[in-house]
């Protein structure tokens, strides 16, 4: 548990790569949302390389998708809801979910999300990356050189003690004050103050006395907010237009290696 916060993003990250083990039915239903419009807000079609079986990066990977969703606008509840819904219609099974998906699953997206792209869409301004693209590289730099193809669990589990002797290096940034303070108001984890105040020990306990509560704004940590402030929409959206072109080459690439794959 003391490196739990470090892991954060390496978790989320080694979560993208083990869906290589779903099952059939719910790695198609991940592949409709990503060529549905519905699904266009969470920029999905940047992902694509991944099951099209690309070796770009994780962190060139994760950057190019974050870049889009941040400055495209956000999802409404509506998007989010049906979103969930089509994914888990075929992935029941794999999310031990049985009778549909329960109304609380999506009310929790739709409750987190907001906070969750926020924290996605923080950027160092000091380095002038995203911050979840600074921390990939970062661990890429302790572990190695991370690529989708060969990032999974048992690698994750095998670089576990590289990680925890590099977790200074990952976790102690402006960036993780600045997630930290986000997900502090959610009101899932406002329901548990002792379980945040334990997780600010934690991150204490690697970073130094008093490491989260030092300061109390994104500028002072040298940390912005990239992700723009307005509902998505594909009429007014010029970054989604000036893509067009690119997204449908990439979804007759995605097609093309389907039919490849099972023909």
């Amino acid at each position: 548990m003391k490196a739990s916060a470090t892991l954060l993003t390496f978790a989320a990250a080694a979560g993208l790569a083990s869906a290589q083990t779903l099952s059939t039915d719910c790695m198609n239903s991940f592949k409709a949302v990503i060529a549905s419009p519905d699904a266009a807000c969470l920029n999905p079609s940047s992902l694509l390389s991944f099951f099209v079986g690309n070796q770009q990066s994780v962190p060139d990977t994760v950057n190019n998708w974050l870049s889009g969703l941040c400055s495209t606008g956000f999802c409404s509840n509506d998007t989010l809801a049906t979103v969930v819904n089509n994914i888990t219609t075929g992935c029941q099974k794999d999310f031990g979910l049985s009778g549909g998906v329960p109304d609380t699953v999506v009310q929790i997206v739709q409750e987190v999300y907001p906070t969750a792209r926020s924290i996605m869409c923080l950027k160092d301004d000091s380095t002038n990356q995203l911050c979840v693209t600074e921390t990939l590289t970062n661990l890429q730099d302790i572990v190695g050189k991370l690529s989708f193809s060969d990032f999974n669990i048992a690698t994750a589990f095998g670089d576990f003690q590289k990680i925890l002797v590099g977790a200074k290096n990952l976790a102690c940034t402006g960036c993780t004050k600045a997630a930290f303070r986000l997900a502090s108001q959610l009101s899932l984890v406002t329901q548990f103050p002792q379980a945040q105040q334990q997780a600010a020990l934690q991150i204490d306990a690697i970073c130094g006395a008093n490491f989260i509560e030092s300061s109390s704004s994104d500028s002072g940590d040298n940390v912005s907010q990239t992700a723009i402030n307005e509902a998505f929409s594909t009429k007014s959206n010029s970054a989604l237009s000036m893509t067009t072109s690119k997204v449908a080459g990439a979804l007759m690439l995605f097609f093309f290696s389907a039919f490849t794959l099972l023909g």
